[in-house]
């Protein structure tokens, strides 16, 4: 078994390595299978090592290969446990840091709607079980939730360590061009932490001949353009040469930042945006088929990161909607016509 999950994740290493355009959600699969295999790996070695030598119990290494199997086995009975607790405390606090510092929109309170609804979603799943014998077709349909729950899980993880890949990998990539990715204006006119970070970011890795393409329009409640904005804290804020400077200033979108920038100075250039959002972009730029050098991210506080990327999530799978659509009918599709026969048995009685 050693021997197998070795090959196997072997296989799943090289196959990793033939991506040449790593903006793909593929590759976050193919890197969980290959945590996993390795894992896999690591302990059928550790029990085969421990097989062989059982006799010898007072070997340093046999000590420390029980420990190891046995804090592995504590670890996976009480991580269920351990998350149904500090989940929702983290969301509780999170929620509170995020009302204090932010605005009070809907879209800042994702994570406590979203852990409500699960939690109201998940009563009434277990109240199911209490239902009589002529319940029996809802019981059934019942099963469509942890289905759908183990599905989204799924694609959330795959989403989770795409995005941490591609960062991970972009870590120091550098380009001509820094492209910062413009973000609302404070009182309509200045650059707030948010989008000051963006720019930080692109300054501080910035050597004497980078140039610096501020990218963002103006809304409609903007008093001036965001790369206005964004050009001005970049050269009063940050000491940035004008003369380095350009601004982008048609974009509404990240879709059109990318678009319009690669219209301004082709398309070989570091874009840089928040860290939770550099994935997305990075998808939007393959999406047009543009071959930018890559895309890095400005810090974001935690407390504004977690609601933040969840969003990227739904928007992603928003954007994919068609084959999502498709992978949860045929997921659920047998558990819907199971729960419709039965119904319609039922009522023929």
């Amino acid at each position: 078994m050693t021997l197998i999950f070795a090959g196997i994740t072997l296989a799943f290493w090289l196959w990793s390595k033939k991506f040449k355009d790593i903006r793909t959600l593929r590759l976050g699969r193919l890197h969980i299978f290959f945590v996993l295999f390795l894992f896999g790996t690591l302990n059928f070695a550790l029990a085969s090592y421990l097989a062989f030598y059982e006799k010898n119990v007072h070997t340093e290494f046999f000590g420390f290969g029980l420990l190891v199997l046995g804090i592995e086995a504590v670890v996976l009975f009480l991580f269920p446990i351990i998350m149904g607790i500090v989940t929702p405390i983290a969301i509780l606090i999170l929620t509170i840091r995020m009302w204090r510092r932010e605005s009070k929109s809907l879209a800042n309170f994702i994570l406590p709607i979203l852990t409500l609804l699960f939690v109201v979603v998940d009563w009434l799943y277990l109240m199911t079980d209490t239902l009589s014998d002529s319940w029996t077709w809802l019981k059934i349909l019942a099963f469509a939730y942890p289905v759908l729950s183990v599905y989204l899980s799924w694609q959330f993880l795959v989403f989770f360590n795409s995005s941490w890949l591609y960062g991970w990998r972009m870590r120091k990539i550098s380009g001509s061009h820094h492209v910062v990715l413009g973000a609302g204006l404070i009182n309509g006119e200045k650059v707030g932490r948010l989008l000051g970070n963006r720019i930080k970011a692109a300054t501080t890795v910035a050597n004497d001949k980078t140039i610096l393409v501020l990218s963002g329009g103006q809304g409609a409640d903007e008093k001036i353009s965001e790369a206005e904005a964004m050009q001005k804290y970049a050269i009063e804020e940050l000491d940035f040469p004008a003369e380095r400077t350009i601004q982008e200033n048609k974009s509404r979108t990240t879709y059109e930042n990318l678009k319009y920038s690669a219209e301004l100075i082709g398309d070989k250039f570091l874009f840089f945006t928040s860290d939770y959002h550099v994935f997305r972009a990075a998808l939007f730029a393959k999406e047009q088929g543009l071959d930018v050098q890559g895309g890095r991210g400005g810090k974001t506080a935690i407390y504004y990161r977690v609601p933040a990327f969840i969003r990227e999530f739904i928007a992603v799978m928003n954007s994919q909607r068609k084959k999502q659509i498709i992978q949860m009918s045929l997921l659920l599709g047998p558990i819907i016509i199971a729960s419709a026969w039965t119904g319609i048995m039922q009522l023929l009685k």
